[in-house]
């Protein structure tokens, strides 16, 4: 599942608050259940229409709680110089993108607990305002603290990627002082965790004759993948470490005239040479980028009357990388963009170009080096 995406919502600190898709399901799903069958035993004189009013007001506050738990982790990353771009609420509750990786065991550490630290304390706030809120309502802010104690206790388990996973990471990185290896520990564990959620989803539908364990299957094939992920992108960051964009670009390609006919651009670039991305420019300068998938929603009417001008990409709306960048820095826009070429400008000059073959073509050459260092 992607979650680097979303509705955008707000910002909050330059932090941009996201919605994937799926969160509007368990939304929905939570409203579900609460009015159908924890509001009729919490406050049984209720008709319908205030169960699911009840139900609606209690999901936001939920899930804005789930929002407090991921602005804490963010609100650290960013006491330590972090950035963090997003937060997406999604269906199996919030995830932080935070870009980088922790300097030291220590900020590790105070970032993965904050999360926790404030959905207990939620838990505690609300447990105490249950005693002072007047009738029915009482009853279910007091649902509400309950459930923010175990969102809290839950993202303890010791199971990477969820919060306790991370603490368990950065112990044994202290004690080993190698991230590589606690990441690896992390993860095995969180993979038993993984494994141990989706069998109990299997015996509790055998048990119940139901559907009822499905959720533990999913949250336990969602661990287990993002475990996965997480220690794919450190190996990742470790293979790239001090690779600049300059190490990896190739030549830049010739540029695209901007009155160009696109029937003539068509025939000797696209099917002469096979180029899936052509650059416009102008004495060197990057004026804009079209692609083939650019040049299919052309009527083909219309390809021998427009130019490269017409169909191209403003340079402004391009990402651009310089030669020094990181290549890590350049991949991470590669991604965030789901673009497959970076032009590599300087001094607002085109130098050369950067795809995402390139950087496979790296990592291939980088595991091959190891695994003959390592023989």
């Amino acid at each position: 599942m992607d979650i680097s995406s979303g509705i955008l919502i707000g910002r909050i600190r330059g932090i941009a608050i996201r919605v994937h898709w799926s969160w509007v399901f368990i939304f929905a799903l939570v409203s579900w259940n609460l009015q159908g069958v924890v509001l009729p035993d919490l406050v049984p004189g209720w008709s319908p229409e205030q169960r699911w009013a009840g139900g609606f007001a209690a999901a936001a506050v939920f899930f804005l709680s789930v929002l407090l738990h991921e602005l804490s982790h963010a609100f650290v990353a960013l006491h330590y110089g972090m950035r963090v771009p997003s937060i997406t609420l999604f269906i199996f509750g919030g995830v932080s993108n935070i870009d980088g990786e922790m300097r030291s065991a220590g900020q590790e550490f105070r970032i993965a607990v904050a999360g926790p630290a404030m959905s207990i304390a939620l838990g505690v706030l609300l447990g105490a305002v249950s005693y002072l809120v007047p009738g029915d309502v009482s009853e279910i802010v007091f649902y509400l603290a309950v459930v923010n104690v175990v969102l809290g206790v839950f993202n303890l388990l010791p199971g990477f990627p969820l919060d306790g996973g991370r603490v368990l990471r950065a112990i044994v990185w202290t004690s080993t002082g190698d991230l590589t290896r606690a990441t690896r520990a992390a993860v095995r564990v969180g993979t038993v965790m993984a494994w141990g959620l989706i069998a109990i989803g299997v015996l509790v539908s055998l048990a119940t004759q139901s559907l009822l364990g499905l959720w533990y299957v999913l949250i336990g094939l969602f661990l287990k993948s993002a475990a996965d992920s997480a220690y794919g992108q450190l190996l990742l960051e470790r293979a790239l470490e001090g690779v600049r964009v300059r190490d990896v670009m190739r030549e830049a390609p010739q540029p695209v005239d901007p009155g160009a006919g696109l029937a003539r651009v068509i025939e000797e670039r696209v099917i002469g040479r096979g180029e899936r991305a052509l650059f416009v420019g102008d004495g060197g300068s990057v004026l804009g980028l079209f692609t083939v998938q650019d040049l299919a929603r052309v009527p083909a009417g219309r390809l021998a009357s427009m130019t490269a001008r017409d169909v191209m990409i403003r340079a402004e709306d391009i990402v651009t990388v310089e030669p020094n960048t990181p290549l890590l820095e350049a991949t991470r826009a590669l991604t965030e963009r789901d673009v497959h070429q970076l032009p590599v400008v300087q001094d607002g000059r085109m130098v050369g170009v950067l795809t995402r073959g390139d950087i496979l073509q790296q990592l291939e050459v980088r595991e091959r080096l190891g695994r003959i260092a390592r023989g």
